[in-house]
């Protein structure tokens, strides 16, 4: 079972009694948690009937507070974020799945796992609890994922507007869903159109990462400053632009794509050096705004 699959069950009220969510996808981890929770707690009666932990911070009498009975909800949810993290309590963690309680549902979440190099504790819950894999969202599931969000809200999407979406955010759900969440309440049960993204994302917010590709393939370095600046100003992650360049570059690469576009030769060396920028952010080696402003100069400043 996908995600998609298993998000249907949930609304059908198919529930599981422990979930084991893992992988680097956190946006459809927290998805299905807000899913199970619309599903089984009662907002009401939250605060006694949904419990939420983190690994590194479990209270001594855990199984306690995992299995206190439901007060007014369908079941008592618990969740338990980072297992790969917990230090105390795994047998009491263990005890609550063995149990199957129908009065239960527990969630737990952990980042990417080697199921070659997991250690004793995580191959057991990988053995006897249903477990979804979250990895990131090809683009294609991205856009699947953006129609079918709009649809379950009554409203609608034309592919057009899905493509400038995806082209202005990339795989930032988080991000993509707060735009959404714009989009529905800007036209609520509507088709929502391209210029309906321009006028709510901001026009000027979507065409600065072209202004961006445009400055890299003119070599001129104030124009791909201030892009840069503006996108910086807006809110945009290193690492999304960085996702986003990465597109540009893989069109110039085949020789496909928009508008723009570098040659093979430039591309090639583009996007090796992209990969660089990347590694250095993610490893903490440099700070994500100036690694992508380096970057960048050197891309408008190659020979």
């Amino acid at each position: 079972m996908d995600y998609w699959q298993l998000r249907e069950k949930i609304k059908e009220g198919d529930i599981k009694n422990s979930y084991l969510l893992i992988g680097e996808n956190d946006f459809i981890k927290e998805e299905l948690i807000n899913l199970l929770e619309t599903s089984i707690v009662e907002k009401k009666s939250r605060a006694f009937d949904e419990t939420k932990f983190y690994g590194d911070e479990l209270p001594d009498d855990i199984y306690r507070h995992i299995c206190s009975p439901p007060v007014a909800s369908k079941r008592h949810l618990s969740v338990i974020f980072n297992i790969d993290r917990i230090k105390k309590g795994k047998e009491q963690i263990k005890k609550v799945v063995e149990s199957s309680s129908p009065f239960l549902c527990i969630v737990l979440t952990a980042g990417k796992i080697d199921k070659k190099k997991a250690n004793k504790f995580i191959k057991w819950f990988l053995d006897n609890v249903y477990t979804l894999i979250c990895n990131k969202f090809s683009e294609n599931e991205i856009k699947r994922w953006i129609l079918e969000t709009i649809k379950s809200k009554g409203a609608d999407i034309s592919q057009d507007a899905i493509r400038l979406l995806w082209e202005f955010i990339g795989d930032d759900m988080f991000s993509l869903h707060s735009e959404i969440e714009k989009l529905l309440t800007y036209k609520p049960g509507e088709k929502i159109e391209m210029k309906d993204v321009k006028a709510i994302v901001g026009e000027e917010r979507v065409l600065s990462i072209f202004t961006l590709e445009q400055a890299i393939c003119d070599r001129d370095v104030n124009k791909g400053m201030k892009a840069l600046e503006n996108l910086f100003m807006w809110g945009e992650a290193p690492t999304n632009i960085l996702y986003r360049l990465g597109v540009w570059l893989s069109s110039s690469l085949s020789g496909k794509g928009w508008g723009n576009r570098l040659g093979f030769d430039d591309a090639a060396v583009a996007i090796s050096m992209l990969m660089e920028t990347e590694l250095s952010i993610k490893s903490g080696e440099m700070d994500g705004r100036f690694a992508v402003e380096e970057l960048v100069y050197k891309l408008i400043n190659r020979r």
